[in-house]
C-alpha cells in the first residue's frame, strides 16, 4: 500500500505543479521572466517539489472540483515564501543557483509585490513582507559580490 500512496502523492505534486504553471501563466509579469532556457513547466515543478506535501492543508483539493487545488493568493505567497526561505539560504551560504532557482527567486520578488496586501491573511502578509524585504537584501549580497570580484581582476 505504501507504493500505491506514494505514487498517488507524486501524481497530486504533478497536478499542483501543473495548476501552479496554470495560473502564473495568466500573469502579464511572469510571463516576462521565461524568455530563456528553463520553462514555466521545469520552475514550477521545481516549485512543487520544495514545497507540495500531500497532508498539508495549503494543498487541499476544491470542494467543489475535486480536480483543482485551490490556489489563493494566500496559498501563492505560503508556497513562494517556502521556496524563497530555503533559496535564500542557499544563495548566501553557497552563491550557486541553477536558472531555474534563480527564477523561483524573481517569482517570488514579483508575486510578493503585486500581490495586494489586502488580499491577504495575517499571515501570508508578513510572509509576503519578508520576501520583499530579503529580496532587496539578496540584491545587495549580488552588488557586493560584484563588486568583490571586480577588485580581484
Amino acid at each position: 500500500m505504501s507504493v500505491i500512496n506514494a505514487l498517488g502523492d507524486q501524481w497530486s505534486k504533478a497536478e499542483f505543479a501543473h495548476q501552479l504553471a496554470l495560473v502564473l501563466a495568466q500573469k502579464q509579469e511572469v510571463a516576462q521572466l521565461f524568455g530563456g532556457a528553463t520553462s514555466l513547466t521545469t520552475v514550477c515543478n521545481l516549485i512543487a517539489g520544495m514545497s507540495y506535501q500531500a497532508d498539508d492543508v495549503r494543498f487541499a483539493k476544491d470542494p467543489e472540483n475535486s480536480d483543482k487545488f485551490v490556489l489563493s493568493n494566500n496559498t501563492l505567497i505560503s508556497v513562494f515564501h517556502d521556496c524563497f526561505r530555503l533559496l535564500f539560504i542557499k544563495e548566501v551560504q553557497s552563491g550557486g543557483l541553477s536558472q531555474a532557482e534563480q527564477l523561483i527567486l524573481a517569482l517570488a520578488k514579483r508575486i510578493a509585490v503585486d500581490t495586494a496586501i489586502e488580499s491577504l491573511d495575517d499571515a501570508a502578509a508578513l510572509q509576503r513582507e519578508q520576501m520583499i524585504k530579503f529580496s532587496e537584501q539578496l540584491e545587495g549580497l549580488y552588488i557586493q559580490r560584484r563588486s568583490q570580484s571586480r577588485n580581484m581582476v
